[in-house]
């Protein structure tokens, strides 16, 4: 799968496959939600989590959201450093969709 960008991002079952082919993050996915369309960085949730631990994201960088396997949002909002405290997130939560500031 070609890498996205800011004028085409991925959708999230092509990000979902673009992280599939052994990328850790997808930069440039667009989500459609109720009245708008949420835009940034796929990952999982495992390499998210894989990366506040090594410092590779801090509260500074921004914030995420998390979402199903099928790509609903919930939960809402969670930074980094909420997440490293608990090391757990919502149960069903398999991305993290990440805003950079």
């Amino acid at each position: 799968m070609n890498k996205a960008t800011m004028d085409k991002p991925h959708t999230f079952e092509d990000a979902k496959q673009y992280l599939a082919e052994g990328h850790h993050i997808d930069y440039e996915v667009a989500i459609p939600t109720e009245g708008y369309t949420s835009r940034g960085a796929l990952m999982t949730r495992d390499g998210w989590l894989e990366s506040v631990r090594d410092g590779s994201f801090i509260d500074y960088d921004g914030y995420g959201s998390m979402l199903t396997e099928e790509g609903k949002f919930i939960g809402g909002n969670i930074r980094p450093s909420s997440a490293l405290k608990t090391l757990t997130l919502h149960p069903n939560t398999a991305y993290i969709l990440w805003y950079n500031r």
